[in-house]
């Protein structure tokens, strides 16, 4: 089935500044995949951020793209150690505009997890009865070549 069919089907995404934390502690931002369609809609906000659009309209176009998204956070907690309920609202109260722009990125990448990465690489559930057999060894006929 199709990513964006799949019900629980997202991708998680953990900042540079955070990846040397220990796994279980990461703050972890989690994205949904998107139908091409709704992709283009993303990436068409990226490029508009990448030509040069100036000042609040630049950062209000990285937001947009990232609230359209992200589903979900685990492991974030403001400065007194409290836990962030998610609500995607207050994203651009927790991130820095350096961190936005990463997030941008992994919003456009749609990149998928190690357990989605499993569900493409796993084996076809089509019969293999019919497969090509292997050729059998056959004398090669050898060549000369004249110089």
């Amino acid at each position: 089935m199709p990513l964006v069919l799949e019900p629980d089907s997202h991708y998680d995404y953990v900042l540079g500044c955070d990846a040397d934390k220990p796994k279980e502690n990461q703050p972890t931002f989690v994205f949904r995949y998107l139908s091409s369609r709704k992709w283009r809609e993303i990436a068409s906000l990226s490029d508009s951020f990448d030509k040069n659009e100036a000042g609040a309209a630049a950062i209000d176009t990285v937001f947009e793209a990232i609230k359209k998204t992200l589903i979900g956070w685990r492991n974030m907690a403001g400065p007194d150690g409290k836990e962030i309920d998610f609500d995607v609202e207050k994203i651009e109260d927790i991130v820095t505009a350096a961190e936005s722009l990463e997030l941008l990125r992994a919003a456009v990448s749609q990149v998928p997890t190690a357990k989605d990465k499993k569900k493409f690489d796993s084996p076809s559930t089509s019969s293999t009865d019919r497969s090509a057999r292997r050729a059998k060894d056959r004398k090669i006929a050898k060549t000369s070549q004249r110089s």
